[in-house]
C-alpha cells in the first residue's frame, strides 16, 4: 500500500468546501515540484555510474517524468529510461565503461624516469639552468 500524499492527508482533514482552495491546490504544486525534483536527483546521482557525459542535456532530450509515469516503481522508470537513452542517443555515454573500482593507472610511475627530470626540490633541470645563469 502506497502512502497518501501530504495534500491527501491535508484534504480529508478540510470540510468539504475548502478541499479546493487555493492554499490546498498550492501545497499539492509543491509536492509535485519536490517530488519531480527527487526524481531528477536520483537521475543525476545514478548518470555517472551508467556512463552519461552529460546528464542535464539528456534531461532537456527525452522526458524522463515520462518514463517514469509509466513504470511501476522508480528504479524500473530509471531503468527503462537509461535503456531509452542508450538505445537512441548512444553518443551521450562514454566508449569504454570503467569500473568505479579499477585504477586509472594500473602500473607504478618508474622511479628513474622520475629522477632525471627532477633535481633539488622538485625542480626541473631547466629551471635550475636559468637560476644559474642568472647568478
Amino acid at each position: 500500500m502506497t502512502k497518501p500524499s501530504l495534500t491527501d492527508e491535508l484534504r480529508q482533514l478540510l470540510p468539504q468546501e475548502l478541499r479546493d482552495a487555493p492554499p490546498v491546490q498550492r501545497v499539492a504544486e509543491l509536492e509535485q515540484a519536490a517530488a519531480r525534483a527527487q526524481t531528477e536527483r536520483e537521475f543525476l546521482e545514478r548518470a555517472p555510474r551508467e556512463g552519461l557525459l552529460y546528464p542535464a542535456d539528456a534531461l532537456k532530450l527525452e522526458d524522463l517524468h515520462a518514463c517514469l509515469g509509466k513504470a511501476p516503481d522508480r528504479a524500473t522508470g530509471l531503468n527503462e529510461y537509461f535503456a531509452a537513452l542508450r538505445a537512441s542517443r548512444p553518443w551521450l555515454f562514454a566508449r569504454t565503461q570503467v569500473a568505479p573500482t579499477q585504477k586509472l593507472a594500473d602500473h607504478e610511475p618508474d622511479p628513474e624516469r622520475l629522477r632525471r627530470h627532477m633535481t633539488h626540490g622538485a625542480l626541473t633541470r631547466q629551471l635550475q639552468a636559468v637560476r644559474v645563469r642568472r647568478r
